[in-house]
């Protein structure tokens, strides 16, 4: 039985891309190997916190010690678990930094018939393809070069992982986003060619515009340039989407 390390387990709307406001449980994975200067969860960086949170609606948060087995995980699901829930969401941070005792928990809640939803940057298609099998859906994050989420001469590797991650998916008969997280003045150019990579695929494609919570930054892209956007999508993808973050609209975790 495998131990890892989780920074919150908890119950709460699904925020992001076609499937938002659907009701998920999170288990959310710490660490991760990326630096994306808009993360709203950058607590969750820390590969190896000393405490997990589980949250309960209604009630007192119960903090728990790192790291957890398998089965406390799988009990924490249990105990969160209402009859509207969708799917059990693997989130981060980034599950890929503990790709073992991610596909060991989804093993386990396959067994008691949840549906698995993981949610990744991509960043390790070696990992994603060790796990795939167990997932019934895959939300993949595209990272563009001003997210600055690695360094620039990293940034290529980056990139073709997320495509190999995306191929694998839908490969395996994984339901699969790609989503995008597009900011003002995002180029039209760099879209277009990472739709032309993903064209003959099967996935619903997502622009997310960022979320304004950057200290007042002006970074958040206008309508027009939203429509832009999703027009040269259009051009090579079926299932194209423009879909804010729904939980920040409705002030939940």
């Amino acid at each position: 039985m495998k131990k890892g390390y989780i920074a919150e387990i908890f119950s709460s709307f699904q925020g992001e891309g076609p499937y938002a406001g659907r009701r998920q449980i999170f288990i959310r994975f710490a660490g991760c190997p990326l630096s994306c200067f808009y993360c709203d969860t950058s607590y969750a960086r820390d590969p190896r916190p000393k405490l997990c949170n589980i949250l309960f609606l209604g009630k007192e948060t119960s903090i728990k010690r790192n790291p957890l087995s398998t089965n406390e995980v799988i009990d924490y699901v249990r105990e969160l678990l209402t009859p509207d829930v969708h799917s059990i969401c693997y989130t981060g941070g980034e599950p890929l930094f503990s790709p073992a005792f991610v596909k060991e928990i989804a093993i386990e809640a396959k067994k008691m018939q949840f549906k698995n939803f993981i949610e990744t940057s991509g960043n390790s298609a070696i990992d994603f393809k060790s796990l795939a099998d167990y997932f019934d859906f895959a939300s993949i994050d595209i990272k563009l070069r001003n997210h600055r989420a690695v360094k620039e001469k990293d940034y290529d590797k980056l990139y073709s992982n997320e495509l190999e991650c995306i191929r694998i998916a839908v490969g395996r008969g994984i339901e699969t986003v790609v989503k995008v997280i597009v900011l003002k003045n995002t180029p039209v150019g760099e879209i277009e060619g990472i739709c032309k990579d993903l064209a003959g695929l099967d996935v619903k494609f997502v622009l997310q515009p960022v979320t304004e919570h950057l200290q007042g930054a002006d970074v958040v892209p206008g309508i027009k340039e939203l429509f832009e956007l999703s027009e040269v999508a259009g051009l090579y993808l079926h299932h194209i989407m423009v879909i804010p973050q729904l939980h920040k609209f409705l002030g939940i975790h």
